[in-house]
């Protein structure tokens, strides 16, 4: 069971099309994730005209408001019983990116195949 941090999200933000459901306190509203912070729609008079804006909240004040997280149509963590829970399929990238980020640091003892140059 993995949780998922503040740092996942900006991660998720890196990668573009994921959103937010939040809770009640924010009727059940979708927000939008960016590298920034989460943009949540919202009514306001902007040269006296109604008109619907974008509002930017920072990843901490929202984090206790998020009920569940999508990147497209699939479903990437869900609050359970107050923790912010990721699925099989995020945690499956989260372990995919860790293998990578020590292949691009060049751990020790480890193998690193080069392509071999051509010689016309």
């Amino acid at each position: 069971m993995y949780i998922i941090k503040i740092s996942d999200l900006r991660r998720l933000s890196l990668s573009g099309n994921a959103t937010v459901k939040l809770d009640k306190a924010y009727k059940y509203q979708i927000g939008e994730i960016r590298r920034d912070g989460i943009y949540i729609k919202q009514i306001g008079i902007v040269k006296g005209k109604r008109s619907e804006i974008k509002m930017r909240e920072t990843f901490v004040k929202m984090y206790s408001h998020i009920q569940t997280i999508k990147q497209g149509k699939v479903l990437i963590g869900e609050r359970r019983n107050d923790e912010l829970i990721a699925t099989s399929t995020f945690e499956k990238k989260v372990k995919e990116g860790a293998k990578r980020d020590k292949n691009v640091l060049g751990i020790p003892n480890q193998k690193v195949y080069r392509k071999k140059e051509r010689k016309s």
